[in-house]
């Protein structure tokens, strides 16, 4: 059996949230910067696969990502819940759903792509997300 994925800052006392990706948009810490395309392979990977593509490799540990995983280790690493992204008036509404975009930046060495020129260190990422709001039932008082 996989292990579970990583899913850190999907709930707060008041929400739980579905992540659903849309779409990359990466720059990485090369000379072409976010010109560079990735691998055709990756491409294929992603497409097929969105929130369990495991296309992010960690440089330290080798260890794979996927976007879900990606995301959630942007949360643990800023201390945040999806609910400190979104925007106020989206809480307020409840439940629904928002588009979000997450700006991940990264210090060179820390991950990185194959692209058409190998093997390179992202710099930064735009993880383009569907948000689903859930409200969750208020508990009697004890």
């Amino acid at each position: 059996m996989p292990p579970t994925p990583l899913k850190a800052g999907r709930e707060t006392a008041e929400f739980t949230f579905e992540v659903q990706h849309i779409g990359l948009d990466m720059t990485f810490h090369h000379p072409k910067g976010r010109d560079l395309g990735l691998d055709a392979a990756v491409i294929e990977t992603f497409e097929s696969e969105r929130e369990h593509a495991e296309i992010f490799i960690q440089n330290a540990t080798g260890t794979a990502f996927s976007t879900e995983e990606l995301l959630s280790w942007f949360l643990l690493q800023t201390g945040t819940t999806l609910a400190d992204q979104l925007p106020k008036s989206a809480l307020d509404k409840g439940e629904g759903h928002v588009f979000v975009t997450f700006p991940i930046r990264f210090e060179q060495g820390v991950f990185h792509m194959i692209t058409e020129e190998g093997a390179q260190d992202l710099s930064a990422l735009k993880v383009m997300s569907k948000v689903t709001i859930h409200k969750r039932p208020s508990q009697p008082p004890r």
